[in-house]
């Protein structure tokens, strides 16, 4: 083995951006995909199981041209690789990766560089980690990298903080050329929202070699991204572009085959400042062949010229300029969002969404319940594939016109993270803060349920994304430019036949962030009573609130107890109710009975709305608002 691993790459000493475009290599995820490797794969570990994969591709993209190959090494921190259970691998797993590039580069006898490839520590899958907690994961990664790799390579950053933590451990932890690079939306911003101009000057300041832009977007967008950062700081600038739009073939990811387009983006950049080129997903050494080829006989600007890609020689001069910040400052702290209801017995009323436009009834309905002595209201229907107003666009009438909090449950079954997050900021920024997180079932809209996909979110991922955004991140994990206060709800089962199970996966929920609970809708106290203090037993100390539906067809309990998966036996009177299909006689006290034996189990009360209208509900309502003031 060699003293120094970097001792067959010379061009670090030798070559500078200013002297001529370089050429950095294309993708690596998505190739590995075409090759077979399923989405759901932690790339890095390739390094170790599949070598050869890894070997040949940036065997490849040397053929191709690049003066520069990037280790598979984007997700190799120890948060990322824990989701594989490979958490204590990590410098195993990138000095592998480090060294199947370095190997690639020795039998292709070439003098490119080998750049160690690090990403963002947080992401869609762990959003939620203290700034503070992410240095010492950035710096196990870079320091495994440092010994083996010519470079950093900083890449796909949604937010100029998040990079200047980054490229500070980075400079920090070795001597190394470092390039930082964040990553775009369609709107040139970056994900955070900040402005090419101003994060390239926040990013001056920095001692890195470079900054640029990759991933996200293709060549269209990033070219004004590239003069804009090339407008904004006289450091050299790189970029990266996908090669278009993804679209999903099974199960791989397919891209548009454009080279020759990409050629001529690539000159663009040029053009525009960029002093090194390359590809990101989609990109192939087809891609990176014509690349190589269309700036061959180009020459940086020179606003970049004489930026060297080596270490920094001994009395250079290092000039920092003063800090422009591309975000707003950090608001002043405030309390952790809550359960606000401490101390207090909440009734809560249920109501349908309706089906139609019939707004002024539907409030109407809404209002007189809150009259009747409820506290808040809920849409309590689950989400169905007819034809019916949003939870959400119903919650924000009642709230509205109401003059109440609403309660609003979110199913997660066949929706995308992205896509419920947008749902429910929209409905935060009208005024519903209160969010119920339910995993739901597939719909059935046919013959057949709608089937999961990959990108199917549950219960504790979508309270885990709440929580999130009321620290300020987004379900990326890219810093949010304002901090919510969702108030987050969380159910447990207390019919459930599997009782650890629903013990240990509602103290998930807990973990994840949830402020309080609903349970199912309790036919039976007794076994509701027992699960409840169980939970108390195992530290979950959430206010909870426990679901009825008096009102709703007997028929419900024969569903629940032998069509719904994971539901306990029936209790002998259940079962006797259930064949019989007979409601209670009252049920009005058969509720106000069932309140009364969970008395110090529970901090509220929601009542199912109706299928039909029922004059019983305002009563019970009414009943329930009595015994919260006796009590």
């Amino acid at each position: 083995m060699d003293t120094d691993p970097r001792s067959a790459s010379h061009l670090g000493q030798d070559l500078a951006l200013g002297a001529r475009v370089l050429v950095c290599d294309g993708a690596m995820g998505t190739m590995l995909h075409s090759a077979g490797v399923p989405l759901d794969r932690s790339l890095a570990e390739l390094n170790l199981v599949k070598p050869h994969l890894v070997r040949d591709l940036h065997a490849a993209y040397l053929a191709a041209g690049a003066d520069i190959v990037q280790t598979n090494t984007f997700d190799a921190n120890r948060l990322r690789l824990a989701r594989v259970g490979l958490q204590d691998n990590v410098a195993e797993i990138n000095i592998a990766g480090a060294r199947l590039a370095r190997e690639a580069v020795r039998e292709s006898r070439s003098a490119a560089l080998v750049a160690g490839s690090v990403g963002p520590v947080i992401s869609a899958a762990a959003p939620r980690i203290p700034f503070r907690d992410r240095e010492p994961i950035l710096r196990e990664q870079i320091a495994a990298l440092a010994s083996w790799v010519d470079l950093i390579m900083l890449e796909t950053f949604g937010d100029t903080e998040s990079l200047e933590q980054a490229a500070t451990v980075a400079l920090a932890e070795c001597d190394l050329p470092v390039i930082a690079q964040l990553t775009f939306g369609d709107d040139g911003r970056t994900l955070r929202g900040e402005e090419p101009r101003e994060a390239a000057a926040a990013l001056a300041a920095l001692n890195v070699t470079a900054i640029g832009a990759n991933c996200t977007v293709g060549p269209a967008v990033l070219q004004d991204v590239v003069a804009e950062l090339a407008a904004g700081c006289a450091l050299p600038i790189t970029v990266q572009p996908n090669a278009g739009v993804p679209r999903r073939l099974g199960g791989q990811l397919r891209y548009a085959r454009n080279t020759e387009y990409f050629a001529e983006a690539a000159r663009q950049f040029v053009a525009r400042g960029a002093t090194l080129v390359g590809g990101c997903c989609g990109t192939t050494p087809a891609h990176i062949r014509a690349v190589a080829r269309a700036v061959k006989q180009l020459q940086p600007g020179q606003a970049t010229a004489g930026a060297s890609l080596g270490r920094a020689r001994p009395g250079t001069r290092l000039v920092i300029r003063p800090v422009i910040r591309a975000v707003a400052p950090k608001p002043e702290p405030r309390p952790p969002a809550g359960w606000p209801h401490q101390g207090r017995f909440v009734v809560v009323a249920g109501v349908r969404a309706p089906r139609g436009q019939d707004i002024p009834e539907f409030t109407a309905h809404a209002a007189g319940l809150i009259t009747a002595g409820a506290d808040l209201l809920a849409i309590t229907e689950q989400e169905t594939p007819a034809a019916r107003v949003s939870p959400v666009a119903a919650a924000a009438v009642l709230r509205e016109r109401a003059g109440t909090d609403v309660i609003l449950t979110m199913e997660t079954a066949g929706r995308s993270l992205a896509a419920l997050e947008a749902d429910l900021l929209g409905g935060y920024a009208l005024g519903v803060q209160t969010v119920v997180c339910r995993s739901g079932t597939p719909w059935v809209a046919g013959d057949y349920p709608e089937p999961y996909s990959l990108a199917d979110v549950d219960s504790v991922q979508l309270i885990t994304a709440l929580a999130a955004l009321n620290e300020g991140v987004d379900w990326r994990g890219v810093t949010a430019p304002d901090q919510t206060r969702f108030v987050i709800g969380a159910t447990v089962h207390t019919t459930a036949a599997d009782t650890s199970h629903e013990l240990a996966r509602t103290g998930e929920k807990a973990k994840a962030g949830a402020h309080f609970l609903v349970t199912d809708v309790i036919y039976d106290v007794g076994p509701a009573r027992r699960l409840l203090r169980e939970l108390r037993g195992r530290g979950v100390d959430l206010p909870v609130i426990a679901a009825f539906a008096p009102f709703g067809d007997p028929k419900a309990i024969t569903r629940h107890i032998h069509e719904v998966p994971g539901a306990a036996l029936p209790s002998p009177a259940d079962a006797t109710r259930a064949t019989a299909s007979e409601a209670p006689a009252d049920p009005v006290s058969a509720v106000l009975d069932s309140v009364t034996s969970l008395d110090g189990q529970i901090a509220g009360v929601l009542i199912h709305a109706p299928s039909r209208p029922d004059e019983r509900l305002t009563g019970l309502i009414s009943g329930l608002a009595t015994m919260r003031r006796a009590s």
